[in-house]
Formats: C-alpha cells, structure tokens, sequence
C-alpha cells in the first residue's frame, strides 16, 4: 500500500506528457500533406461559385473548389467558367480594388502554395490585373478573362474561436 500513491503519480505524469507529446509525435508521423485538402463534387464547386456571385448556379457553366484547412484559418481555391455580368457584379458588391498583377504579385497569391490540382492554372488567363480586397474576415483575390469567360477566385479565411462552424465553400 505504501507504493500505491507514488505508482498513481507515476503513471499519471507519464500519461499528462503522453497526451501533451501526442500531437508533436503526430506531426511526425503524419506530416502535412494532400490529406488536408477537400475536394469538392463538380455540382457542389458550381453551388459555391453561384452563391458567392449570388446567381443560380445554372449560370455558372464549370466550376472546381478545393479547400484546405489549418489551425490559422482556410484557404478555398475556385476555378469557374461564367458570363461577364455576375463576375462584374461580384467584383462591385464586394468592393474589390483592380491591382497590376506583376510577377512579384503572380508568385506571391496565385503560385505560392497552389493546390496540388491539375486545373489550378491562372497563368493561362494571360491577365494584366487582378482584383483584391477583403470582406468580414476573408481575402479575396479574383482573376477573370472575359474573352475565356474563365476565372479563379482565392479567399483566404483567417479563422476565430467564433469562425469555426462558418465555411468558405
């Protein structure tokens, strides 16, 4: 009896640093990869699309969504096919600013860090500016090519406490 209270503290700071490694040890063993992306269904990346323009989504022709989340928020990557109207509309409701998309601007938002997706390619708009601003807790940025009737739209969400039932497709 007299070992049983020193046995019960033994095991109790060894399971305390157990639970307190646990996620270092994960990290590890499981380093960040493409596990922590999600995809969207094509229906569901045309959905998003249209309720961030706030059409039908019959007025979105092709869409892809892919998002990944981190401990600092959400990054969603949209790639979408659509008319002029909505995308003009989107860009004044939002009150996004037109900026020169230089290199420094190309490599910076729309080729650092890109989804490991085949269809990301902003590159083939052949854009001189870009658009960009902010709305609640979110960046956006939108690069859009009328004569392709193509476009890619970045939100970056920067998430908190509060933030973590909301999604940004």
């Amino acid at each position: 009896m007299k070992y049983f209270f020193p046995i019960l503290m033994g095991i109790v700071i060894l399971f305390g640093m157990g639970l307190t490694l646990t996620p270092y040890i994960a990290d590890w063993f499981l380093p960040v990869s493409a596990s922590n992306y999600q995809q969207a269904k094509p229906a569901d990346a045309r959905q998003a699309v249209a309720d961030w323009f706030g059409v039908k989504p019959e007025d979105i022709k092709a869409a892809q969504a892919i998002r990944r989340r981190t401990n600092e928020g959400n990054t969603s990557w949209l790639m979408f096919e659509a008319s002029r109207e909505p995308v003009a509309q989107f860009v004044l409701n939002a009150r996004l600013q037109q900026v020169n998309l230089d290199q420094t601007a190309l490599q910076a938002i729309w080729l650092n860090n890109p989804p490991p997706m085949d269809w990301w390619q902003p590159v083939e708009l052949k854009r001189e500016t870009y658009f960009s601003g902010k709305t609640e807790n979110r960046i956006l940025s939108l690069v859009y090519n009328e004569e392709q009737q193509k476009g890619y739209l970045i939100v970056k969400a920067i998430e908190t406490v509060n933030d973590k039932t909301k999604n940004s497709f």
